[in-house]
């Protein structure tokens, strides 16, 4: 199938497609005053802004089909009425997928492929610590 730039997703009470095309990034590059990459960093990062989770999401379902009040609909209560780290969650997979693509048969898997693979811990020094008596 090879890579795909909309994602299908469990989310809320059903199953629904999010997609990003070129219009939905201009209204997202509008709407949240930053480029569509910015606003990927700033979720990733841990500095999202209320507005790059919300208005990702709502944008990724009318790309994906959704009728426009009905993402607004959706969006009430599954983004706003909701923890907002769930939701950047969403809008990291749904920008993720609009930018830098996904392959859905990768993630069909064992499911490694869809997880992304963490960082080992590194120490911070190589020298051995000190066993002084505390004074």
């Amino acid at each position: 199938m090879g890579v795909q730039t909309d994602i299908t997703l469990a989310w809320g009470d059903g199953t629904y497609r999010f997609h990003l095309a070129i219009p939905q990034l201009k209204e997202l590059q509008e709407k949240c005053a930053s480029g569509p990459a910015e606003v990927l960093q700033r979720l990733v990062t841990g500095r999202a802004r209320v507005e790059d989770a919300q208005e990702t999401v709502r944008l990724g379902l009318v790309g994906g089909g959704t009728a426009p009040p009905e993402a607004v609909r959706l969006c009430s209560l599954y983004v706003d009425a909701r923890p907002l780290v769930e939701s950047i969650g969403v809008a990291t997979l749904v920008l993720g997928a609009a930018l830098m693509g996904h392959d859905p048969e990768a993630a069909q898997g064992n499911g490694a492929a869809a997880r992304p693979k963490k960082a080992r811990a590194k120490p911070s020094s190589t020298s051995r610590r000190s066993k002084r008596a505390p004074s």
